[in-house]
């Protein structure tokens, strides 16, 4: 059981360095976009898609301390 665990836990945890990476190039390029053009569609799809990513970051991490927890247990 705890092998099974371990292997979620390896897998929560790349999941959520490929995320934040993605997040922070998505999120730095808008800005970037959004200081030098101003509001564009680009800047627009750039937010939308940073708040998602954002939200996923977020619901990676609980699943990733959750079985860490169990783990624990």
């Amino acid at each position: 059981m705890s092998k099974r665990i371990e292997k979620e836990i390896e897998l929560y945890k790349d999941l959520f360095g490929k995320a934040f990476t993605l997040f922070l190039l998505v999120s730095g390029g808008t800005l970037t976009t959004y200081h030098h053009e101003g509001i564009t569609p680009l800047v627009m799809g750039g937010t939308v898609a940073s708040v998602f990513l954002f939200v996923s970051l977020t619901f990676t991490g609980y699943l990733y301390k959750r079985e860490i927890e169990k783990l624990e247990d």
